[in-house]
């Protein structure tokens, strides 16, 4: 698809899923890698592909909305590369999933802590280390394009990112930075593990799961993908010339968002 070679590219919640299969595919492509997640065995495991492809690794345990760490994570990346020229702020999930009048607001605020300030935090971090002409990628939902139930936290969340990545778009112009949306639409990852989000299910049982009996709410022509996907798609954006698209939603979704 391209080459990335001699660029840096961090991933954050690269431990598993989504940000597992970006790394991996930005890695096959030439790039070194920063991940981060919140365990280090994932790291190691992840580590251990990037570096198959002939591609460094460097990793930190990370929870991305503590602030001091994630500058310490940051500090660094910077002594090792110096520099990053692709971030995907890929951290996030779905933590509560109540009605309104229902929900925990711990978990509430947690949800929109993770997927949004998360993003924020990383990108602020980083953004005088951030190359002139660099790419930023923030994994969004279509959740966070309209309104829906017992989700709202996660709603929330994700038109903050959308709304943040177009302001973004326009603040970094000057510097010939791209930042768009990603958006996976249903993927085969542990937000489908309801009863224990945190359970690694192998991604083929879950895909044969859906393959059997889709969720009633989903329209006829939409299936769950396999991450691997969304790391092609995460990589096709990543190599979109200086002057391409900025601002926008690209989504793998089979439907209107």
């Amino acid at each position: 698809m391209g080459n990335l070679s001699g660029k840096v590219a961090l991933v954050t919640g690269g431990g598993r899923g989504i940000g597992r299969s970006t790394a991996i595919a930005l890695a096959g492509a030439g790039a070194d890698l920063a991940v981060c997640s919140r365990t280090q065995a994932e790291l190691d495991e992840v580590a251990e592909q990037v570096k198959a492809t002939g591609s460094d690794c460097f990793t930190g345990v990370v929870d991305v909305t503590d602030r001091a760490a994630v500058e310490r994570f940051c500090a660094g990346l910077v002594d090792h590369y110096s520099r990053v020229d692709i971030l995907v702020n890929n951290a996030g999930g779905g933590l509560e999933r109540a009605v309104v009048a229902e929900a925990d607001p711990d978990l509430w605020r947690r949800t929109v802590e993770v997927n949004l300030f998360g993003t924020f935090l990383f990108t602020r971090t980083l953004l005088e280390h951030i190359s002139d002409g660099g790419k930023i990628i923030n994994v969004s939902s279509g959740m966070g394009l309209k309104a829906g139930m017992q989700a709202s936290a996660y709603n929330v969340a994700k038109a903050g990112v959308h709304i943040f990545t177009e302001c973004l778009a326009n603040e970094l112009w000057p510097r010939r930075i791209d930042i768009n949306n990603l958006v996976p639409g249903p993927v085969a990852t542990s937000t489908f593990n309801r009863d224990d989000p945190s359970a690694r299910t192998p991604t083929a049982d879950i895909l044969a799961r859906f393959a059997e009996a889709p969720p009633a709410h989903f329209p006829e022509f939409e299936r769950v993908k396999h991450p691997d996907e969304v790391g092609k798609l995460a990589l096709w954006m990543a190599l979109r010339p200086e002057g391409g698209p900025t601002g926008q939603t690209f989504s793998l979704a089979r439907r209107p968002l």
